[in-house]
């Protein structure tokens, strides 16, 4: 009995793994669809659509943004520096504080980062209706509504959390 549990829990089958999976495969595939039409990656897009929103923040506030530490942070805006597309400037009032702004460059890309991102959900989204996505949407809050609920999370460090899983997968996808 207690194997046939184990065997249950372990099976491809369990929504958990079928959650996870299906995270894994988007945060990959959309990596590639960046990367292959845009020249950026993921993380480089979250980052530029946070600085998009809100330009001039600082290393910190980018950081606490994304769920990133500084040690994957700083690699990150290094990269987006190299390729022209972030300047870093130091505060006027703390010298020891860098903010972020985006190039023009950068903003030149915004219109075809969007295009990518639309192109990518309707990839995404293929042959599920409405009514499915919608299903979809609302059982995947029910799902994260019963964990905070049961184990007393609240949905500030969920996001955390899975913006740090991103960005893992994303520094090991750039490994490879």
């Amino acid at each position: 009995m207690i194997l046939d549990d184990m065997a249950q829990l372990n099976s491809e089958n369990h929504i958990g793994h079928n959650i996870i999976q299906a995270s894994k495969t988007i945060q990959h595939a959309f990596d590639l669809e960046l990367r292959n039409n845009v020249g950026i990656t993921m993380a480089q897009w979250r980052a530029i659509n946070a600085l998009a929103t809100q330009t001039g923040i600082t290393q910190r506030e980018i950081s606490d943004k994304l769920g990133l530490d500084s040690s994957s942070l700083i690699p990150l805006v290094d990269r987006l520096e190299s390729k022209k597309l972030v300047i870093r400037m130091p505060d006027h009032n703390d010298r020891r504080i860098n903010r972020l702004y985006l190039t023009k460059r950068a903003e030149a890309l915004l219109g075809q980062m969007h295009s990518c991102a639309h192109l990518f959900k309707r990839h995404l989204t293929e042959g599920i209706n409405k009514d499915q996505l919608k299903i979809t949407r609302l059982v995947l809050e029910r799902i994260n509504q019963n964990l905070e609920t049961h184990y007393a999370l609240n949905s500030e460090i969920r996001k955390m959390v899975v913006e740090s899983q991103i960005a893992n997968l994303n520094s090991k996808t750039r490994a490879t």
